[in-house]
């Protein structure tokens, strides 16, 4: 009689996890991301989208001198006008300085992956120009010599590129309309020039993202919007 040798063969099964699906706060929507937790963890991915175009990562800005801050130097609502002719102004001022030397801070040092390493450097460069704007402003309050005003910022001319509001600051014979026409007039051209070089905030960094690490990512409204 012959022995039946039975051969089993065994097939691994393979257990393939499911994906996850994280919500982030994204201006007056949620932006729903599912990932694979193999290809990037959860702390990870909401890190990342910080940078995500529809979390508007470029409404990040840095803080004007106009700031009113207590005794410590932290920001609270004004009761009234803060201008350069109030004697807080200038101490309110240095802790904004201070402030906004650490947003500078955080957006040069923030651990990006290499796909979004060119959003990481739009924001960092948005942040020392808006910083060293304030800084300018700060210096014309403190001397009203309209040379302050003059030197490039990240490349930007305000000599040049804001001439015609330079000598519109220079007639002007009081200090509370020098104040007025740098505070709105030489700021809003210094920011049409920003834009006009830096363009908008760029999409391309956070798609190569989400293609890279394999993430679904969908921007919904609340119901009724």
């Amino acid at each position: 009689m012959r022995a039946v040798v039975i051969v089993l063969c065994l097939v691994p099964v393979i257990a393939h996890a499911k994906p996850k699906t994280i919500t982030v706060q994204a201006g007056n929507g949620d932006l729903l991301l599912t990932f694979d937790a193999k290809k990037v963890s959860e702390a990870e991915l909401r890190d990342a989208a910080a940078l995500a175009p529809e979390t508007n990562p470029d409404a990040m800005v840095t803080e004007s001198l106009e700031t009113c801050r207590d005794d410590s130097g932290v920001a609270q609502p004004c009761a009234g006008a803060h201008t350069p002719i109030q004697p807080r102004f200038f101490k309110d001022a240095e802790h904004t300085r201070t402030a906004n030397l650490a947003i500078v801070k955080a957006a040069s040092e923030r651990k990006v992956t290499k796909e979004l390493e060119p959003a990481k450097e739009w924001l960092r460069k948005s942040a020392a120009f808006y910083a060293a704007l304030e800084d300018r402003k700060l210096a014309y309050y403190r001397s009203w010599k309209s040379t302050d005003l003059t030197p490039p910022i990240e490349g930007i001319d305000g000599g040049k590129e804001c001439a015609a509001i330079v000598a519109k600051v220079e007639a002007a014979t009081t200090k509370d309309n020098k104040y007025m026409l740098v505070k709105f007039d030489w700021h809003n051209c210094m920011n049409d020039r920003r834009h006009a070089v830096a363009g908008s905030y760029p999409t391309a960094p956070w798609k190569a993202f989400l293609k890279a690490k394999g993430v679904k990512a969908k921007f919904v409204l609340p119901d009724g919007d």
